[in-house]
């Protein structure tokens, strides 16, 4: 359309210029001694149109050859740069697409702007440790710190020694990271794995507050692995009453309830002698949530009132008659108190509902204990059935 348009305006001014000579009766007069020229204005302004123009396309010539070698060279650097950007692009590919061999080759060789460099080298060890190529990844990796991509070096190199279970070196990548990324998310995930692995879990219980106010674990296994913070942490105060009992009441109430807290809490107290406080914790850990293997630790557990015991498990069995844990549990604690008519009683009841080698080597004992070597005998073949079975 704008070529249509040009036309347009050049036939117009054509027309235009023939009638303007053909009316136009002025002349313009050219001397240089000897010699004179006479010619109409129409063709003097061609002429000197001609002479505009044609210099204008001299000089654009001139201009046009001066600049060739440089042209020359700007088409050459362009091409090499659309070379590198598919080789790059041809890297990132391989990469996506698990082809590690092709990605460490491509990219571990490519040379391009500093940018990119060490993207690409981190990338390339990122492969090689895909292919377990130590070597190769070492090398990629100081090539990418010499490039500028410090932090993503160490974060794959706190991610190999995980991988290989090295803690101690894992934590010495996450340092010299959190030296240029203190609130990085992805590296309190990475410091949480290690501080699991070497057992620091008050530093385990720091990390989850910090991932938990960012949102960054999904709430199931943010709960789970403060369940086993707690349930280690428990352990590790265990020789120590103060420190014990401040943890457990700084422990949130949903979690003092739960039975892999509650029973490792339990044993804790139980280590120090505090036997009535772990009655306390079961106690109201099975009222919230019924778990057979609390109901077992109950049994174990000697406080100074074994009978109000009894009665708290003989309230249960009210609501779980058909529980054979619990029945064996009672039959327990009343051995304890020698009441061996409702011990026999409810290790009957037990061995009726789910016959276990435990409650026949129990039934076994009080056999003995009353004088029936055979009966005891007995029991104690069927513990050991049950045993080899398992």
């Amino acid at each position: 359309m704008r070529w249509l348009v040009s036309l347009l305006i050049l036939a117009v001014l054509a027309v235009a210029l023939a009638l303007a000579g053909r009316y136009d009766p002025g002349y313009v007069v050219l001397v240089y001694p000897p010699w004179r020229m006479e010619i109409s204005f129409i063709s003097f302004v061609l002429m000197l149109a001609g002479i505009v123009i044609g210099g204008v396309v001299l000089l654009r010539v001139a201009a046009l050859t001066l600049a060739l070698p440089r042209i020359v060279r700007e088409q050459r650097a362009r091409r090499a740069a659309q070379k590198r950007d598919q080789q790059f692009v041809d890297g990132l590919r391989a990469f996506t697409e698990a082809r590690w061999k092709d990605a460490e080759q491509t990219l571990g060789a490519w040379q391009g702007e500093a940018g990119r460099l060490g993207l690409a080298r981190v990338l390339a060890a990122r492969a090689a440790n895909e292919m377990r190529a130590p070597a190769l990844r070492e090398r990629h990796a100081q090539a990418a710190t010499a490039e500028g991509s410090e932090l993503a070096a160490q974060l794959l190199e706190a991610e190999t020694r995980l991988d290989l279970k090295d803690a101690s070196g894992a934590l010495v990548a996450i340092e010299a990271a959190r030296a240029l990324a203190p609130q990085h998310t992805a590296l309190q995930r990475l410091e949480l794995k290690a501080r699991q692995l070497v057992g620091q879990w008050d530093e385990v219980d720091r990390l989850l507050d910090a991932l938990a106010r960012s949102n960054a674990l999904e709430p199931a296994i943010a709960t789970q692995m403060r369940r086993v913070a707690c349930a280690e942490n428990l352990k590790r105060r265990a020789e120590d009453d103060r420190a014990l009992l401040e943890y457990w009441k700084k422990i949130p109430a949903d979690l003092r309830v739960d039975a892999f807290v509650a029973r490792a809490a339990a044993r804790a107290f139980m280590q120090r002698g505090g036997h009535d406080t772990a009655l306390d914790i079961l106690e109201a850990a099975l009222d919230d949530t019924w778990d057979e293997d609390l109901v077992a630790l109950y049994g174990e557990v000697r406080g100074s009132k074994p009978l109000r015991q009894i009665e708290r498990a003989e309230k249960w069995l009210r609501a779980q008659p058909r529980d054979a844990r619990l029945l064996l549990t009672l039959a327990q604690l009343c051995s304890v108190e020698s009441l061996w008519g409702k011990a026999q009683s409810y290790l009957e009841a037990s061995l009726a509902i789910a016959p276990s080698a435990e409650a026949h080597t129990r039934m076994a004992e009080l056999k003995t204990h009353s004088g029936q070597p055979g009966e005891a005998c007995q029991h104690y073949q069927k513990a050991l059935a049950l045993c080899r079975s398992a």
